[in-house]
């Protein structure tokens, strides 16, 4: 007589008393593989297994519900497992907010001819494909070029007939109605693969592009540095709170958002980034300050990733912190800006900032930030973190004693005097 097969069934994930990560997540497994540790904590199978992460979150007032399932390699522990998925959590719930669904809407792809070659038609023959795997974001840029500019220059031409003086006469009439150069230089970034995917080679050395002179620098006070600080440090979500800190000495997000438990050495009181997480493709290391080892502390984590926060949610909550305060057209990147120019206007050198910010080049700061050649001094990351410090008492609790510069100068030793006494001006003030 043959037996039935189990049925692969959801169980609620359980951990250890008093940990709720694991909030509206089950396991899929056969009821025979339902076990537990001694701790009573949710066993893996010996095999690859799915996690199914329920949510609901609140749409034009009504209460919407929805399930994704996700695949866990095997060997994977329950707790690795669980840091993994939280990001993926608020995700969903952060799309339920916005859409009231989690169902991706079905791309259409119109048939095309494959012997027209009318720019139009290679044109919808390319996007179609990149719809695909390409964020909405990136899809948009790309729409946003070929309407503005593309189809009125190209639309009826074959695409064998398009040389480098069209593409130089299209930017330079770009030029001349003051478009900016980065937006100009999207002309490229979709004109050259879709050229030479079908076989049209043209020398782009020959064509020229507008410098991209308006560097992104803040151009505020130390006062709304300050107010921004604050924001931000004071912002009402944990994770985010962390998050925030860290960009706020002048770290890049993906940096932060790559940033685990076993990158920090607590003996030293510092913090890697790995060559893998950076930019320029070097290891760098910085001192863990006392606003970043809090940012630590305050956080559920204890393994794997220390902030399980996704880019879009974080550039969510950063956008909605912002507007708290009224401010509208900062994007995260220019926080890297704000940090290297407020360093440099009280008295670091530029040297400093530009290891503070891990530029490759010295120019790079200087480009970016640098004003005048007056800006010099000392150390970049004590001179922000005293500016962030200065007008907040709820993050990093600071004893002022009677002799407000003898107690500012042992907490921080390598500041200049001058740093010190703007200090106590900014402290004095506030």
């Amino acid at each position: 007589m043959a037996t039935l097969e189990e049925k692969i069934l959801p169980f609620k994930i359980k951990l250890e008393a008093g940990d709720k990560r694991a909030q509206g997540m089950y396991i899929l497994l056969k009821p025979s593989e339902e076990k537990y540790t001694a701790k009573g904590v949710t066993s893996t199978p010996n095999r690859n297994y799915k996690i199914e992460i329920a949510v609901e979150a609140i749409y034009k007032n009504k209460r919407c519900r929805g399930k994704k399932v996700f695949n866990i390699t095997k060997g994977t522990s329950i707790i690795r497992a669980i840091e993994s998925m939280i990001s993926k959590r608020n995700e969903m719930i952060t799309i339920l907010k916005e859409k009231g669904t989690l169902k991706t809407e079905s791309i259409k792809l119109p048939k095309i001819d494959s012997k027209d070659r009318s720019f139009e038609n290679v044109y919808q023959a390319w996007i179609n494909v990149k719809k695909i795997d390409k964020r909405a974001n990136t899809i948009r840029v790309y729409e946003v070029c070929y309407k503005n500019y593309l189809a009125k220059a190209f639309d009826k031409m074959l695409i064998d007939d398009i040389t480098e003086t069209h593409i130089q006469n299209l930017i330079n009439e770009a030029i001349e109605k003051k478009k900016k150069p980065t937006t100009i230089k999207t002309i490229k970034l979709v004109m050259q693969p879709i050229l030479e995917l079908n076989d049209v080679m043209l020398n782009w050395k020959k064509i020229v592009f507008p410098k991209h002179t308006s560097e992104r620098k803040f151009k505020g006070s130390d006062e709304d540095a300050i107010k921004i600080s604050k924001a931000l440090l004071t912002y009402e979500h944990p994770i985010m709170r962390g998050i925030f800190a860290f960009l706020l000495t002048g770290r890049r997000i993906n940096e932060v958002l790559q940033l685990k438990h076993e990158h920090i050495n607590y003996k030293n009181n510092t913090f890697t980034i790995p060559a893998e997480n950076s930019k320029n493709k070097k290891e760098h290391t910085f001192k863990l300050l006392p606003i970043l080892l809090n940012a630590i502390k305050e956080q559920k984590t204890t393994t794997g990733k220390i902030f399980p926060m996704g880019r879009d949610n974080t550039i969510y909550h950063f956008k909605k912190c912002l507007r708290s305060i009224d401010i509208h057209n900062m994007v995260m990147h220019d926080l890297r800006s704000m940090v290297g120019v407020v360093s440099l206007r009280n008295g670091a050198d530029i040297f400093s900032v530009s290891k503070m910010l891990s530029h490759t080049n010295l120019s790079t700061t200087q480009r970016s930030y640098l004003t005048d050649g007056s800006e010099l001094a000392l150390k970049a990351q004590s001179t922000i973190e005293m500016l962030i410090n200065s007008n907040n008492e709820n993050i990093i609790d600071v004893e002022i004693e009677d002799n407000k510069f003898l107690a500012i100068k042992k907490l921080y030793p390598n500041a200049t005097d001058e740093q010190i006494k703007k200090a106590i001006i900014i402290l004095e003030q506030n």
